[in-house]
């Protein structure tokens, strides 16, 4: 594959373009323009642009006519950002009319426009007095956890609904495997009982669990996330290059850059900025750095890899250029084969096929195979979600859980290239290799995958 030689900015990086990606409009972007002065007015446009077109998909898609959500005051939930509230009982009902109806029992939200009905919205929380409950909304003798479902049996008979999905978990383990933005396994046993014992045996008997609704609704994006994607994803790009260009070698050690900065060594010993005696960066090193900016609504990743040339070099020698030809065919492979409307688990299956096809050795484990054929460059794949859901969304990987795996790629799935190279350099001895990571930013769109902002443009070669 040819590589084209790039001159950056900085007068000691030389960056080693590929063949063009699909790549969108690509600009600098000032930090203060990426959220408006008034940024509840952004993140409730996220909320309703979900509520309108990500919301009718996953309840269709689940068979579920009405979504019952209960949030308890007090308790972190996963859906917190998505409703705009940290209290209430939520019904999203599916009346066959496009559109989802949205009401909200006995809970404050924060942008009243996004829901159809609020149904007490001024309900006050119990007075406490040095920690113990002095006084019940409405009384002394209220019970104020049964309190929140009055008025909710008589909402649900008028809609019938045949399938009532709520937020409990029934096969999955959530909160043991969502690891950077923790789920909770759900309502507890008491919200459940008081539920079931509002709704009546009737519609207690069409309850079933919301756990894949849940999932699915909060891996689903909308444009103006996109938008924000890409914008974070260019001041990152900035901020990598800004930490390159800070690079001395012989001087600069990892922990004086920003960013999740590492190296390994030819026999895969990992250096990190965090240990105790930072790594100094010698002529001869290939390291790597991540980086990331974002909000509260969305963020952004990155991974940059550079090449600190030796005495007497005035480019790359040829292992360098070698470990680059295979991440850009790596990368291409997840380009023409990562499609939405197919799980993680068939897409997993399908690169490892394309990998092997294409004369790599596929590894399971971001760790050096020395039992593997030394003549082959390996592979490691982690391509996991990225953005305010964390990794809860369909994961390209052997790592995570199985539900990850057996997620479907929605349209707009926002995910990171994160793909390793372990490629061994024979005349360097046995089981001595060469590491590069990637963490590309891209999206699924209908028409395939697209790169929102550029992704790692080349192995930059610093003098």
């Amino acid at each position: 594959m040819k590589m084209i030689p790039h001159l950056k900015s900085a007068t000691c990086c030389l960056v080693l373009l590929a063949l063009p990606f699909p790549v969108q409009r690509q600009e600098t972007v000032d930090p203060g323009t990426v959220l408006p002065d008034n940024s509840v007015t952004l993140e409730n446009h996220v909320r309703n642009s979900k509520f309108n077109t990500v919301l009718p998909r996953v309840m269709r898609d689940n068979e579920i006519d009405m979504w019952i959500h209960v949030m308890r005051p007090w308790t972190p939930d996963p859906l917190n950002f998505e409703f705009g509230s940290d209290m209430g009982i939520f019904i999203f009902t599916d009346r066959g009319q496009g559109r989802i109806e949205r009401a909200v029992f006995a809970g404050y939200v924060n942008d009243k426009n996004a829901y159809d009905i609020i149904d007490r919205p001024l309900v006050e929380l119990p007075t406490f007095v040095d920690g113990v409950i002095a006084e019940q909304p409405g009384g002394d003798e209220t019970d104020y956890l049964e309190f929140r479902f009055n008025g909710v049996r008589d909402f649900v008979s008028e809609r019938d609904p045949v399938r009532i999905g709520v937020n409990y978990s029934e096969a999955l383990g959530l909160s043991a495997a969502s690891e950077r933005v923790p789920l909770t396994d759900g309502l507890s046993h008491t919200d459940y009982s008081l539920l079931l014992s509002a709704l009546g045996d009737k519609y207690a008997g069409r309850v079933v669990s919301a756990e894949h609704l849940i999932l699915d609704y909060l891996a689903g994006r909308v444009p103006e996330e996109i938008e924000l994607y890409r914008q974070f994803g260019l001041i990152t790009a900035a901020n990598l290059d800004r930490e390159f260009e800070k690079v001395v070698p012989g001087v600069t050690s990892l922990s004086d850059l920003e960013g999740n900065v590492f190296r390994r060594n030819p026999d895969g010993v990992e250096f990190h900025a965090e240990d105790p005696q930072p790594y100094v960066l010698q002529p001869g090193d290939v390291f790597t750095i991540l980086h990331g900016a974002g909000n509260r609504i969305f963020s952004s990743d990155l991974g940059g890899n550079a090449y600190l040339l030796r005495e007497g070099e005035t480019e790359a020698p040829p292992e360098i250029r070698n470990v680059w030809r295979a991440a850009l065919e790596t990368r291409q492979i997840m380009i023409d084969n990562i499609v939405a409307g197919r799980t993680a688990g068939q897409t997993l299956d399908l690169l490892i096929q394309k990998i092997e096809e294409a004369g790599y050795f596929y590894n399971p484990v971001d760790q050096y195979d020395s039992t593997a054929d030394p003549s082959l460059t390996q592979v490691h794949l982690d391509v996991h979600a990225v953005g305010r859901s964390g990794l809860v969304a369909p994961r390209i990987s052997p790592l995570g859980s199985n539900w990850q795996r057996e997620m479907t790629i929605p349209v707009l799935h926002t995910f990171t290239f994160e793909y390793m190279i372990h490629m061994p350099v024979p005349a360097w001895g046995t089981g001595k290799h060469i590491y590069i990571a990637f963490h590309d930013g891209a999206v699924v769109t209908e028409e395939g995958v697209v790169f929102p902002y550029p992704p790692d443009p080349g192995i930059r070669l610093i003098r």
